[in-house]
């Protein structure tokens, strides 16, 4: 497409200057012959037609804005034919680039959606004919040749007008599918069509009557071409060779070579590959050999693309054995791996799977493992090949073969179970089942989910029989449905769970009781039908552990506003031991349950339902139920974060006291540190400490009477931290006269002092309340005089709409004046909403206006016009609706006055109206409000008026449609509502829309979370390549010396090692010489792929065209690296020497790879020499100076002399160089590496040694360091019986911590890190210990894990950081689950920074 799609795209950009090249993969998909006429034209001449396309735009744009209705039109479908084929050639072309070929649900997809447009470009037919190819291995070719006669039948009744570049397409992938048909007949169609044939034309014909053998069918044509005066080119010649060797007459096809050197054209690759593929077809191997041979010797050389052809030919001819002959001549380079993996999928849909195996596993492991086309490299690599098997209808045992095979290959980790996955995706029931015999024979666990495929098409269709069989095959294979499968799979196809259990009995299907309940339990509970699930908890003779349904039973609360049941099913789970059993007991599990409930609800939700939260709490206190402490703390917090501090004094009703967490921290109880006060104060001695800490307890019982007779008692006692836990206590009791004459002691005190942000609101909040409005202002005096940091400033919002709820106009007013004036907040729509909001609650409508009038002029905002205008809509006030849309149409703009106007009418259910606002003349999208507005319309669930409003903005100008549909479908997904989801998908068609992936990826979740097919793939996300060459650039070719060097640089860039040596190879042929930078960039680039030979053949040749040429210090540092890998160390050392004699500086890293290569080998004598060279350098490098010491040891040890290692080591720690910075000198690489090679004996010694240096000599650095290489090693006791032996071990904090974090960057190393946990738990103490543990689960991607260890540090009241926040933010996103709070906004990055200085900023 190369030659065909770059005119067309410039044709399409309004005269670009010059197209952008197309990335290299679609050249699979294009052909210089099959140019058009009129873009050949256009290549011609760029220039001239560039100036009139230009111009020809501008004035459709100039009429478009004088509103001509039909210029309009036409730009609008231009323009919508270049964003078509962008889209097609991108997703095409992305497709190709991963995997060399095109899947025929992405051509299916990309036609659809063309069809919907209903106005293809020509460009976008060629696009999609093109495809319908070789590139579609997985189809048969007379599948591949009925899907293109689909197209093209389509899209000529859509109005398509072919030309000859559509034919020549045509026929390219009659040849290459190997279709049969006429080539008389076609050159007639061509005729009726008025459309003359070509050279390419010919060419193809011939081709076509060659690879039927008929020759004289051939000559005919080629006799016409000579007549027309066409040039006969190589691509003719080999095509004859096929027509010979195909007739039966293969001296004729090895005399066209001679024929062609007559004719003064020397035979290429293609006229040796068509005949090696005719000797292929006969089986003739000898033939075969002598002709490669021959090649050898030339010029002439195959690529493994060619010796690919011949592997096909000879297995399709039936000749497989002599492929093995064939694959042994391939290099088998890495960007051949999709042309491998397209040929084993080839020769599967010619049931040609033995073959298609030998290729597979022919395949060097080396050249996988660094394949970039594999995610998974090894892991996987055979998915492609197991899958097309499974499609083809493989049988089972070639199946399970392939497997066996595929694993002792080591090429797939799991492939049972994948070619098991892929079996149930295509409903396979059959060999699913074979296949999980086969996983249950070789002892792999089977299950339940796995039958879940084959459950669902049974489910939608009601097919009780068809369930049944499912059933019946999961027992067969000792798998019981859990409550999962019950729940979503088994009951919905019936009328009721009790004719579910009926049926599966009466045919012989075994039914657990206590998984039917707990299925039936999730069932009813998340249907809201609490009754029901009360009876089946209180006559269930089954025990089921609460946490196993208390998600579901969450969302029964919520969706039920029955108190009494609320309490009832508490109170059973509470006094039912069944229900909670696991320890600590029901305490603990009730206050989970409580905590999740809170947490699970918004804050709207919690402030509609207060009151009912507070009857909850206060009934679950008349039935005598506790919860513990720390959980309670929990609750307080997620309260506050709703605004509802009032409920935190309910709540605490439920602390169980006698086990609370604080109660265990200060050891005694309110009473027992009570009668302490009274003695130490009868002792006159000091009661300050035992004074606070009581009225802290106290303040935590919410004892608000007890606590205030405590502080009047022992006033003269009293410090400034109890009084400001009082002041917290009064706020929350609503108690506001106590607060304030806590406040005044507090100043008599010491009037500097400032308390904490949260108690100054909260006086603010309880003196509002109670009508104290002077006094609530002066405490926001007091805030700006103290300079308070707020944090949170929406509480002020909170507090003015409570105010304005209560209708307490100059209390709203004043309070909001005082706000603005001190500054202590930014003017806001919200904060100036309860302004509007006191007026609305008093339906006085005209003073609302006015209100919100009055603050535009204020402050610049216009809060709750929207209301207002609904309002007045309701209640037909003409003329306060002109007078406020004149004063918005004045200040803001008459297109803000429209859709103000538009969406009070489409609240208000008056649509008519709403719709002639919409079809104003000249109005246009505005992304902004619309968005606002369907936004307000999800969060208040209003399904009506949003897809109402995505019907009358269908025709609105340059309204976005997909996202208008991508907000309707996610109202759909928060009410589970398919089916609407379903027809807003059929609407979207008819529209002809094409959904973004985001769109089409929230419809697919919909649809498959309902267990529905989804009628498209669920899109992949991938990334483009940003950088396209500038249109405008000159169109003068570059020099042959130019274009091989960017070639090279860009290969370079993108790390193709051998792409840039195969370039460079290519330019020795050429004589092209290259700077020193571009040799040097190639070296480095092959030395860093380990591709040493080729980087020294670099090397040589770059000396020997630039004098002087040497390595700079970085390829240099790459070469001892590399020959420290190939083992070559004499050659690294001789590296490394003449580096340092040149006044290079080699990198620490090849030092260090050096110096641990010789001591494996045990050679000290070298390490020394290197320690004299380096001699000086070590800080400059930052060259560790445990390297030698440690490498030292280490080669004594490998030379059987552990007692001379261990005497060198132990020296150096008493009276040795290590004696000055014992704790800093780390041993750890010794350990690690004799306990990687296991020498136990050398092991035993070095233990020893660090023991006695711990016990003796109080050095621990040592043992810490073999204790923690144990750890690494996994030999987890005996870390345990060292850290016994040696308990100081767990005060080496810095170097605990230091490993912790190390590891954590580390991904898979996170059971080290909760085994280091478990054994020292108290490291945990270090806040920083949770974000290395985060980072670690992030690294592994384990989502279940991080969010068991963010709901324990909720509970439990750890503080989370915000690099904590941001981490599991992060991960919760990449798995596309929601995120429960507020992510930190700014980068990773940023608050590591701040962490940073907090730790350098803080008192020692």
């Amino acid at each position: 497409m190369a030659a065909l799609l770059r005119p067309a795209r410039w044709l399409l950009r309004n005269g670009a200057g010059f197209a952008p090249l197309l990335p290299l993969p679609l050249r699979h998909l294009t052909g210089r012959a099959g140019l058009p006429r009129a873009a050949a034209a256009t290549l011609a001449c760029p220039r001239s037609l560039a100036r009139p396309l230009i111009n020809e735009a501008s004035l459709y744009s100039t009429v478009a804005q004088k509103k001509s209705d039909h210029h309009e039109e036409s730009i609008s479908t231009y323009k919508k034919q270049i964003d078509q084929f962008d889209w097609a050639l991108t997703r095409l072309d992305n497709s190709v680039r991963r995997t060399g070929r095109i899947t025929k649900t992405l051509l299916q997809n990309i036609f659809h959606d063309i069809c919907r447009s209903g106005n293809p470009s020509s460009n976008l037919a060629l696009l999609l004919l093109r495809s319908c190819g070789s590139l579609l291995p997985e189809l048969k070719p007379s599948e591949r040749t009925e899907f293109v006669h689909r197209i093209w039948d389509k899209l000529q009744q859509l109005g398509m007008t072919y030309d000859i570049s559509h034919y020549n397409a045509l026929l390219k992938v009659y040849l290459q599918n190997e279709h049969q048909f006429s080539p008389t007949d076609f050159l007639a169609k061509m005729e009726e069509a008025n459309i003359q044939p070509n050279r390419v034309t010919y060419q193809r014909l011939i081709a076509a009557y060659c690879n039927k053998g008929d020759i004289e069918g051939a000559s005919k044509i080629l006799g016409f071409m000579k007549t027309k005066d066409l040039p006969v080119t190589e691509i003719v010649f080999s095509t004859l060779v096929t027509g010979h060797a195909r007739s039966g007459d293969m001296q004729n096809a090895e005399n066209i070579l001679s024929v062609m050197r007559e004719a003064g054209i020397e035979p290429g690759p293609d006229t040796y590959l068509a005949l090696l593929n005719a000797y292929a077809e006969k089986g003739d191997i000898d033939h075969v050999k002598q002709t490669l041979e021959m090649m050898d010797k030339t010029d002439n050389y195959l690529m493994d693309r060619d010796l690919m052809q011949i592997v096909f030919s000879f297995s399709k001819a039936g000749y497989p054995q002599y492929v093995s002959e064939i694959l042994e001549r391939m290099k088998y380079e890495r960007r051949y791996i999709p042309d491998v993996m397209n040929l084993c999928l080839s020769l599967v849909t010619e049931r040609l799977e033995d073959v298609a195996m030998q290729i597979l596993v022919s395949c060097p492991k080396s050249l996988l493992e660094n394949a970039q086309e594999n995610a998974s490299n090894l892991n996987n690599f055979g998915n492609f090949f197991l899958q097309h098997c499974v499609s083809m209808n493989t049988p089972f045992n070639k199946l399970e073969e392939f497997c066996e095979k595929l694993k002792e290959e080591k090429l797939h980790v799991a492939p049972l179970q994948f070619t098991l996955y892929c079996a149930l995706k295509a409903k396979k029931t059959a060999l699913a089942t074979d296949l999980m015999k086969a996983m249950k024979e070789q002892q792999a666990p089977i299950r339940p989910h796995y039958f879940w495929p084959l459950l669902t098409g049974h489910q939608k269709d009601k097919n009780i029989q068809g369930i049944i069989e499912v059933v019946k095959r999961m027992h067969e294979l000792g798998v019981n449905p859990d409550a999962e499968t019950y729940g979503n799979y088994i009951f919905p196809a019936f009328d009721s769970i009790q004719s579910a259990r009926t049926v599966l009995q009466e045919n012989g299907c075994p039914v657990n009781d206590d998984i039917l309940l707990l299925a039936e339990l999730r069932n009813e509970a998340v249907n809201g039908n609490l009754e029901h699930v009360l009876s089946l908890l209180v006559s269930s003779k089954s025990s089921i552990d609460l946490n196993s349904f208390r998600g579901s039973l969450v969302l029964g609360f919520r969706r039920s506003d029955d108190i009494n049941l609320w309490s009832k099913i508490t109170e059973q789970l509470y006094t039912d031991g069944r229900y909670c059993q696991a320890p600590p007991g029901p305490t603990e599990a009730v206050g989970y349950f409580l905590y999740n409930l809170i947490d699970s609800m918004s804050d709207s939700e919690v402030q509609a339902k207060e009151e009912h939260l507070r009857q909850y709490f206060h009934q679950l206190k008349k039935m005598n139920i506790a919860i513990p402490e720390s959980i309670y703390k929990g609750i307080r917090n997620r309260l506050n974060n709703h605004h509802v501090p009032e409920l935190i004094k309910d709540v605490a009703l439920l602390v169980d006291r006698q086990t609370s967490g604080s109660s265990k921290i200060l050891v005694e109880n309110s009473s027992d540190l009570e009668q302490k006060l009274e003695n130490l104060k009868a002792e006159n001695r000091p009661i300050g400490d035992v004074l606070k800490q009581l009225i802290l307890i106290l303040c935590s019982e919410e004892n608000m009477q007890k606590a205030l007779e405590i502080k009047t008692k022992y006033e003269s006692d009293m410090v400034v931290g109890g009084y400001a836990a009082l002041i917290s206590l009064c706020c929350r009791h609503d108690n506001a006269e106590e607060a304030v004459n806590l406040k005044q002691q507090v100043e008599r005190i010491d009037s500097l002092v400032t308390l904490d942000p949260g108690k100054y609101i909260g006086l603010v909040k309880v003196l509002v309340k109670h009508g104290r409005l002077q006094d609530a202002i002066n405490i926001l005096k007091e805030i700006k005089e103290k300079d308070v940091l707020l944090k949170d400033r929406t509480a002020f919002f909170h507090i003015l709409n409570e105010a304005a709820f209560l209708g307490e106009v100059e209390t709203v007013k004043q309070l909001h004046d005082a706000i603005m004036t001190l500054g202590l907040a930014k003017p806001s729509i919200s904060l100036c909403s309860p302004l509007v909001t006191l007026h609305l609650e008093k339906d006085d409508i005209p003073a609302a206006l006015e209100a919100a009038v009055d603050c535009y002029k204020k402050y610049g905002v216009m809060p709750r016009i929207h209301e207002v205008l609904c309002k007045l809509i309701e209640k037909g006030e003409t003329d306060l609706i002109q007078k406020a849309m004149d004063f918005v149409s004045q200040e803001q703009g008459e297109m803000t006055m429209l859709y103000d106007l538009f969406f009070a009418f489409m609240q208000t259910g008056n649509y008519k109206e709403a719709k002639k606002i919409i079809e104003t003349p000249g109005i246009r999208a505005r992304p902004g409000k619309l968005q606002w507005f369907c936004e307000r319309c999800i969060s208040n669930n209003q399904v009506e008026i949003l897809e109402k409003l995505v019907d009358l903005t269908q025709k609105l100008f340059e309204c976005d449609r997909d996202q208008m549909y991508y907000n309707l479908l996610t109202l759909c997904k928060e009410n589970n509502d398919w089916q609407r989801a379903d027809a807003v998908w059929n609407k979207m068609q008819e529209e002809n829309i094409i959904p973004r992936q985001k769109t089409l990826k929230l419809l697919g979740e919909i649809l498959r979370n309902n267990n529905q097919d989804v009628p498209f793939d669920m899109p992949t996300l991938w990334y483009d390549d940003p950088l396209e060459p500038d249109p405008h650039h000159s169109a003068l070719p570059l020099p042959p010396e130019a274009v091989l060097k960017k070639e090279l640089m860009s290969a370079c860039q993108k790390k193709k090692s051998e792409d840039a040596y195969a370039i460079f190879l290519e330019a020795q042929k050429k004589n092209v010489v290259f700077s020193a930078l571009a040799y040097s960039t190639v070296i480095k680039l092959l030395l860093a792929s380990g591709s040493l030979d080729e980087a020294l053949n670099v090397k040589n040749i770059a000396e020997t065209h630039i004098k002087g040429f040497t390595l700079n210090d970085a390829a240099n540092s790459l070469l001892i690296i590399t020959q420290v890998r190939r083992d070559y160390l004499k050659d690294a050392l001789t590296t490394l020497k003449t580096a340092l004699d040149s006044h290079q500086v080699p990198s620490s890293l090849s030092v260090t790879r050096l110096v641990q290569a010789f001591a494996s080998k045990g050679d000290k004598e070298s390490i020394q020499v290197i320690e004299k060279m380096v001699d000086g350098l070590q800080d400059s490098i930052h060259l560790s100076r445990m390297l030698f010491i440690n490498n030292n040891a280490f080669a004594e040890i490998k030379n059987n002399n552990p007692d001379a290692a261990v005497k060198f080591l132990e020296a150096l720690f008493t009276s040795g160089p290590l004696d000055t910075d014992k704790q800093q000198s780390s041993i750890a690489y010794v350990f690690r590496k004799v306990l990687e090679e296991k020498l136990e004996p050398a092991t035993e010694k070095l233990s020893i040694m660090a023991e006695r240096l711990a016990n003796q000599f109080a050095i621990y650095r040592p043992v810490t360091d073999l204790f923690l290489e144990y750890m690494y090693s996994g030999r987890v006791d005996d870390a345990k019986a060292l850290l016994q032996r040696c308990g100081a071990i767990a005060e080496q904090t810095p170097v605990l911590l230091g490993f912790f974090f190390k590891n954590s960057k580390i991904q898979g190393q996170t059971h080290i890190l909760k085994s280091l946990l478990e054994v020292i738990p108290e490291l945990t103490a270090h806040l920083q210990v949770y974000s290395f543990l985060m980072r670690s689960y992030g690294l592994d991607r384990d989502v279940v894990s991080a969010r068991a260890l963010y709901e324990e540090m909720k509970a439990k009241n750890i503080e989370m950081n915000n690099v904590f926040l941001k981490q599991y933010a992060t991960l919760l996103k990449d798995a596309g689950e929601p995120v429960p709070f507020t992510e930190p906004p700014e980068s990773f990055k940023f608050y590591l920074e701040q962490l940073k200085k907090e730790e350098v900023q803080a008192p020692s």
